[in-house]
């Protein structure tokens, strides 16, 4: 074949570019499709790790050291590790107030916030984002990552002054948070100041090492590793490890994959191929002619290949590179905006897009050698029989007919056949993406995780004894003593005395640890609401440190029968005394609930808080406590508040505890280290009103004797035989009574309360002690809330499953009350406090308020791919939740689902992509093959609206075969027609 003959040809394809480039257009969508296939479950797992490092931190181990600067060898020169970047902890600060001379020392470690700086490689390296200003410049500055930013509790703007170690700091940037969110993140610097000002403020430093595992590593264990790392720098305690990165096993489903990959190809070569066999039969007039100019059949089909050859590798490059620009600059945009980095171009897209190149060439070469070379010049001599008179009315449809027939009975059944194939696999996909999802949603309605908010403090729950349980018993709701009803400040309840209202543990249960003082803050709901995958997000209340007292319960509630005072006890079959779950009571729980009551119990009772339900375990013995009956009176005890006149310091001391003494010490530190020493006895007097006065002497007189004036005349003493004692009896009974009569003119309002107060009758010391004694009454004795038992019911495994997303952990004793009964106790102790202090308001962070501690979670299916439950789970752990996942049950339905999802919907993507574009080539061939016979009728008098009508009647009724996509595929072909038209 001779140089020029060649060259003919590929002028002639210069020539016919625009043809050229329609083919290539095509061709290049599909390796587009193919190729974005490709990249997408590539870099699927490179998201998931990029999102869990995004939240946890680029790190694999952090090395803290207090002693001095150096590394450790082993961490540092470890072959898989890359160089450390810095921080410095050099100060720790209380969270509430920052005032060292008034820290509470029974705050734990972990709740305390550090001081200190970051190198610029440590933000980077952790994805640490400023959310509001910048990093400190100027020494009066810092920036605060917004949970520490709330545990202080003095600014929440820009701008704000800050107090820490009574120096102030201006609010310059407020970063995202991740001490609350990293591993041992509460080690980490919060509150960030320049490096001059931390040199300056140093006196507990701690150097920070944060290392990053290598690019070239890829391992499947990597706690394994870490623990070689560990073990062999010999570091117990000062190290820590990413779990939250490198313990998820990421989402990713090779069957899927496959599957696309291998239905993408197919169709692109399909597609490839129609089109190729398409061009190939418009190219038959230059094929003739090429063999009239002494072209071989074998010549032809070189040709021919050469040609396909080029568009083929022009549509592949170009489709390819359109692809993963796309691919790249969509990823680009979604890391700036996610702020993460993941994308990769795998050796492998390259090595399959060339496989569906050659196969796409070799499928092409096949049909050419089947179709083999033009026998005849193109057209056809075929007549058409002609049935029907051509008139003005039937004009558009005759013609459109007699146009249609023109392409042959075979090819138009062949047309419609694949247009309904098509129409019918994309309704199946339909129908079965509908079906596959309303399964997913039936069977995933309830929540992926339960979450609850614990104390980091060691507690266990606690009733009262000695006077609660060895002098008083409770019957009717009343309390008694051995001998009368117990009225608070009577000498018979002489709580005050010796602290003797202690704490009574239960051994061999496990420690209770939620309270609804632990409420999450507004850092850790908006942290949730930002991780992707999570569908819905419901709050609860759950408490085990709340005591419960009720008519002659049984307080020999412990493992060997007999109670006594521990810190703990066996670890061995442990669990809790008491729990509480407060919910909003709906339908949904209220059948529940009655049902299992027998259907005792009342809607609107329930929702109000006058009734309620609990679920009684057996003990560890394996029985049941016969005091707890239906119909009960359950009284909801106080939590424990502290001693407000004594700022003790306990083992046992939680959250709520630490804030009320240091309330209590704030409130009274005006009186405190003064020349008179005032202390909580100070500000009691100082504040008692008249009317409290009267109030509590009365009752005291009135409850100890049968006569008030028994106060003074119960010293009276007749016997004379011992003079001295006569006379000091005397003198006490005229002493007493001068005492009774100064009240007296007290309270007829002769006499202030300084003259009460003051000189040797004074009852300033009586006042202060009544007053305590009322306060400790109410506070221990009084319930905080009561509510009735409506139906004490036997705890099964069906109940707890049943229950397992309402109640987290069973207790012993498990009450289900309405949130309205939750927030009567919480006012309750609110008002024991203020009314006992004075006060009207009390400070936000010792108030109680009806504010969630428990997180009940739903994922939805984005969950697979963006490592929901890894990163929620993670999360919350750190910021101080207990958490219960359900996820992984579910994980696998979720898994089917997604693979429905994506066989059916990719499958139907890509029979509606295939059937445009095919449908779309069929109406531009045919148009190509009536051009003479428009060109006749229009230049017989035909208008172009008429020319456009009948095309289009011919599109009207072949689209019909796909009717769902009629509107589209009518607006394309309406396009098309209108410019084929035009331009004729």
């Amino acid at each position: 074949m001779n140089s020029e003959l060649i060259a003919l040809t590929f002028k002639g394809l210069r020539r016919r570019w625009k043809e050229a480039v329609r083919v290539i257009a095509v061709v290049m969508i599909s390796f587009m499709f193919v190729t974005g296939v490709l990249l997408y479950s590539g870099n699927m797992k490179k998201w998931q790790t990029a999102i869990n490092k995004q939240h946890f931190g680029n790190w694999f181990v952090m090395f803290y050291n207090s002693t001095n600067k150096s590394e450790n060898d082993v961490i540092k020169n470890h072959p898989y590790l890359e160089q450390a970047v810095t921080a410095v902890t050099v100060r720790s600060i209380e969270p509430l107030s920052v005032d060292s001379d008034n820290a509470i020392e029974a705050i734990s470690a972990t709740d305390k916030i550090m001081v200190g700086t970051m190198s610029d490689e440590f933000i980077k390296m952790g994805s640490i984002i400023m959310e509001q200003g910048h990093m400190p410049e100027a020494d009066n500055e810092v920036a605060v990552d917004q949970n520490s930013l709330i545990q202080l509790g003095q600014g929440t703007d820009i701008g704000d002054i800050l107090t820490i170690n009574d120096t102030d700091y201006t609010l310059c940037g407020i970063i995202k948070s991740y001490t609350n969110v990293w591993q041992n993140g509460y080690r980490l610097p919060g509150v960030i100041v320049t490096d001059t000002q931390a040199d300056v403020i140093a006196d507990e430093i701690t150097y920070i090492y944060a290392y990053r595992l290598r690019d070239f590593i890829s391992e499947t264990d990597y706690n394994t590793m870490y623990q070689s790392i560990a073990s062999e720098s010999g570091i117990r305690n000062n190290i820590a490890y990413n779990s939250g990165v490198y313990d998820y096993q990421s989402w990713d489903n090779e069957r899927v994959n496959r599957y696309m990959y291998m239905l993408i190809m197919i169709i692109g070569i399909v597609a490839v191929t129609y089109q190729i066999i398409i061009y190939n039969r418009s190219r038959n007039n230059v094929r003739f002619i090429q063999k009239s100019l002494g072209a071989s059949n074998v010549q032809t089909i070189i040709i021919t290949f050469l040609e396909n050859v080029v568009i083929l590798g022009i549509s592949a490059i170009a489709g390819s590179c359109i692809a993963l620009g796309a691919g790249k600059v969509i990823c680009l945009v979604l890391e700036h905006t996610k702020g993460v980095t993941f994308f990769r171009i795998d050796k492998d897209i390259y090595i399959k897009v060339i496989i569906m190149l050659v196969i796409s060439v070799v499928v092409s070469i096949i049909s050419i050698l089947l179709s083999g070379c033009h026998k005849k010049k193109y057209g056809s001599n075929r007549t058409i029989k002609v049935t029907s008179n051509l008139m003005k009315k039937n004009f558009i449809t005759s013609t459109a007919t007699r146009l249609m027939r023109t392409d042959g009975i075979i090819v138009n059944i062949l047309v419609r056949v694949f247009s309904f194939v098509m129409a019918v696999i994309t309704v199946l996909c339909g129908i079965g993406i509908v079906t596959s999802y309303g399964n997913y949603k039936e069977q995933c309605s309830t929540s992926d995780s339960v979450n609850y908010m614990v104390d980091n403090v060691s507690t266990v729950p606690c009733i009262y004894y000695d006077s609660l349980h060895k002098l008083i018993k409770i019957e009717n709701g009343m309390r008694y003593t051995e001998d009368s009803r117990v009225i608070p400040g009577c000498n018979e309840f002489n709580i005050a005395d010796g602290h003797s209202a202690r704490p009574y543990y239960f051994s061999g249960v496990k420690s209770g640890r939620s309270g609804l003082y632990n409420s999450a803050n507004d850092d850790i709901i908006n942290n949730l609401k930002r991780i992707e995958g999570i569908d819905n997000i419901s709050y609860g209340y759950y408490e085990t440190t709340r005591s419960f007292t009720w008519d002659n319960m049984n307080i020999n509630i412990t493992v060997n029968g007999e109670g006594r005072e521990t810190e703990g006890g066996s670890s061995e079959n442990r669990k809790y005394v008491f729990a509480g779950e407060y919910v909003d009571i709906d339908k949904e729980i209220f059948d529940i609930l009655n049902e299992y009551a027998g259907g005792k119990l009342d809607f609107n009772a329930l929702k109000e808080g006058t009734q309620s339900v609990v679920f009684l375990d057996a003990d560890n013995n394996g029985e049941y406590d016969d005091t707890m009956k239906d119909g009960v009176t359950l009284n909801l005890n106080n939590y424990y508040m502290g001693n407000p006149f004594y700022n003790i310091k306990s083992f046992y001391m939680d959250k709520y505890t630490v804030a009320c003494n240091k309330f209590f010490t704030d409130l009274i530190s005006e009186y405190r280290y003064t020349i008179d020493s005032k202390d909580m006895y100070e500000y009691i007097s100082d504040n008692i009103s008249r009317e409290q006065i009267i109030e509590i002497v009365d009752e005291y007189l009135q409850c100890t004797y049968d006569d008030p004036r028994d106060y003074y005349e119960k010293e009276l003493y007749e016997d004379t035989s011992d003079p001295e004692y006569y006379e000091y009896r005397k003198e006490l009974y005229e002493y007493m009574k001068a005492k009774y009569n100064l009240y007296m003119s007290y309270k007829r309002g002769e006499v202030s309360k300084e003259e009460l107060f003051d000189g040797d009758l004074s009852w300033k010391a009586a006042v202060q002690g009544l007053w305590y004694r009322k306060y400790a009454y109410y506070s221990l004795l009084e319930p905080a809330a009561s509510t009735n038992v409506a139906r004490v019911i036997m705890l099964t495994d069906e109940i707890k499953d049943r229950l397992k997303y309402y109640v987290p952990e069973f207790g012993q004793y498990t009450i289900i009350g309405s949130t309205q009964l939750l927030q009567k106790a919480l006012d309750n102790q609110n008002n024991v406090i203020k009314k006992y202090l004075f006060l009207d308001e009390l400070p936000d962070y010792v108030t109680l308020k009806l504010r969630p501690n428990q997180f009940n979670i739903r994922y939805n299916l984005k969950s697979s791919f963006a490592a929901t439950d890894n990163v929620v789970c993670s999360y919350l752990k750190t910021a101080g939740f207990d958490t219960i996942s359900y996820s992984e049950e579910k994980n696998l339905l979720r898994q089917r689902t997604i693979e429905s999802l994506m066989s059916y919907g990719v499958t139907a993507f890509a029979a509606i992509i295939i059937y445009m574009i095919v449908s779309m080539i069929i109406v531009k061939n045919r148009l190509e093959k009536y051009r003479s016979r428009l060109k006749l009728l229009s230049d017989t008098g035909a208008e172009k609206e008429q020319l456009v009508k009948i095309c289009m009647y011919e599109c009207i009724r072949e689209s019909l075969w796909f009717i769902v996509l009629m509107p589209l595929e009518l607006l394309i072909c309406l396009v098309i027609v209108r410019r084929f038209v035009n331009r004729m």
